[in-house]
């Protein structure tokens, strides 16, 4: 099992490193202290099963830091580790995909039990009612109707996407297609307003 810790503060790395090796003596820990850092690993370790987050990041803060991993690295489970229990900001973290929101100021036992049950797959917010599914406002994509996205938002053509993802255009107008029926849009605009909000694409 990987874990990546993504916080710019290595003496709170070195306290998480201490707890997650207590339930998880086996697993491989990276860390990060900034969102590029934390894609670079995401990305040469896509195997990886849970990304521990803290949204206030020296150099870039807020939600726009966890909607650029889940839509880097959708598959990975991540918990967001904030300084902040404000229940609008956990609202939009579990919105936004987050499958934990642990304030710093919780018990060990809290964030023991909260990883836990996210390992299990299951989500866990503190205080909220874990039973209710996460907002269906998020548009759920496959990683190939992300690359079509990706490449509609930067104006490609039909025939200039099929050569980036090495596809028939036939198949292309298929993920398109797809896309929109996920999207519930009509055209290439609606697609790219309707995500721009929830998805975006790091410089």
């Amino acid at each position: 099992m990987k874990i990546l810790m993504v916080d710019d503060h290595a003496l709170f790395r070195d306290g998480l490193r201490l707890l997650l090796s207590s339930i998880r003596p086996d697993a491989i820990l990276f860390e990060a202290d900034t969102i590029a850092d934390a894609l670079s690993v995401l990305q040469e370790h896509p195997d990886l099963t849970l990304c521990l987050l803290d949204l206030n990041l020296r150099q870039e803060r807020g939600l726009p830091v966890l909607k650029k991993i889940r839509f880097e690295v959708p598959e990975v489970s991540v918990i967001v580790v904030s300084g902040s229990d404000d229940p609008s900001t956990v609202r939009a973290c579990r919105e936004a995909g987050a499958m934990s929101h642990i304030p710093k100021g919780l018990t060990s036992e809290k964030f023991l039990e909260a990883t836990n049950r996210v390992l299990d797959g299951k989500i866990f917010f503190p205080h909220e009612d874990n039973d209710a599914p996460p907002s269906s406002n998020i548009p759920k994509l496959t990683p190939r109707q992300r690359e079509v996205l990706y490449a509609l938002s930067r104006g490609f053509s039909t025939k200039r996407i099929a050569r980036e993802l090495s596809l028939s255009e036939y198949t292309v107008k298929d993920h398109i297609s797809d896309l929109f029926r996920v999207l519930g849009v009509k055209n290439r605009v609606e697609a790219i307003t309707r995500t721009s909000l929830l998805y975006l694409r790091p410089q």
